[in-house]
């Protein structure tokens, strides 16, 4: 009877060790899932605030290119002007510090807004509104 007491003391043991480790597996498991769940929300919140800085960026480069393009658009009807008045796109490359290429292109741009708006090409000089009358020198 001795060796039966013994015996059952053994298989409890290893059924209540069995039991211990299942139960340890278990919540190993749970607590692993958990922080699985909690790092993936972690990195959906990254995804979002990158689609959302990449939504910024957009917005900011059209608004950018929207204000680059009116001025330069203003600077090569100002330009314009200044041809129409006889001087070359190499002096007034030297006048202001651009490269007469930057001139040309910018004058270009006129013509091209122009021709694009109403389908006919005018001169430079006629899509720029009147200089102001200069004032009377002084007697």
């Amino acid at each position: 009877m001795h060796n039966g007491a013994k015996v059952t003391s053994a298989r409890s043991q290893a059924r209540s060790m069995l039991s211990e480790r299942r139960a340890e597996l278990l919540k190993r498991i749970s607590d692993n899932q958990r922080d699985l769940e909690r790092a993936l929300s972690s990195l959906e919140r990254v995804d979002k605030a990158a689609a959302r800085r990449d939504a910024a960026i957009a917005k900011a480069t059209e608004v950018f290119e929207t204000k680059k393009h009116e001025a330069e658009l203003a600077a090569g009807k100002c330009l314009a002007q200044v041809l129409a008045r006889g001087e070359t796109p190499s002096s007034i490359a030297e006048l202001v510090g651009l490269d007469a290429s930057t001139v040309r292109r910018l004058v270009k741009l006129v013509e091209h807004s122009d021709t694009s708006d109403t389908g006919e090409k005018t001169s430079p000089a006629q899509t720029v509104s009147s200089p102001a009358p200069a004032a009377a020198a002084p007697h």
